[in-house]
């Protein structure tokens, strides 16, 4: 009864139930969190390539902390909000599972970085361009589509063309590729922890009127 007055109304039901977990696991901001202060970090360890002479201790671990850092991100990421979940939200929030992976999605996600970075190998072994601001641009393009088809809601394409067009201007502007990624990182984990604790802030105060 219920596949059919979905189908009556042209909605797919695995589609709704989809947009429904999406918006759910989004509700509280908290991915976008710590998102925004995962982002930040790297933006720090960029800087530290930025401000020290390379072989310099801080150099070296700027480029020991990227590998810490990038690693283990996929697997701990989830696994953190999970946990931050669980002991501060769980009572305003209930459980939330988090959305299984789309393994088309990653496929085609692997895909465009293959050819964004073939694109750029060849323009650059071509010289039209510094090296550096074919990787600025890309990853800033690439970077902002991840974040806009993931989120699939208005804040997450704000932030996702924001990010496309930072990195764009940072090509643009021939930037090395340390100080372009600090902008990049920068402005992509500012905006996504300003917007993590607007909807949380928002969310809260509307559970605790429901709540009063």
């Amino acid at each position: 009864m219920i596949n059919s007055s979905f189908q009556d109304v042209g909605v797919n039901p695995d589609a709704a139930a989809r947009n429904l977990m999406q918006r759910a696991h989004n509700q509280d901001g908290v991915p976008e969190i710590l998102l925004g202060v995962f982002f930040l970090a790297m933006a720090g360890l960029m800087w530290l390539q930025v401000a020290f002479q390379p072989g310099s201790f801080e150099y070296l671990a700027s480029v020991v902390g990227l590998m810490v850092l990038i690693l283990p991100v996929g697997a701990f990421l989830p696994w953190l909000i999970r946990m931050v979940r669980r002991r501060y939200l769980i009572e305003k929030v209930g459980y939330v599972e988090l959305k299984p992976a789309n393994r088309k999605r990653l496929a085609v996600v692997v895909g465009i970085a293959f050819v964004v970075g073939a694109a750029a190998a060849f323009a650059a072994w071509r010289g039209a361009f510094p090296p550096a601001s074919w990787i600025l641009a890309g990853t800033g393009i690439f970077g902002g589509a991840i974040v806009a088809v993931a989120g699939r809601l208005p804040r997450f394409i704000v932030g996702g063309v924001i990010g496309a067009v930072v990195g764009c201007v940072a090509g643009l502007d021939r930037l090395t590729l340390a100080l372009g990624f600090t902008l990049v990182y920068g402005v992509m984990g500012l905006l996504s922890l300003i917007s993590g604790c607007v909807v949380l802030l928002l969310f809260l105060r509307k559970r605790d009127e429901a709540g009063a």
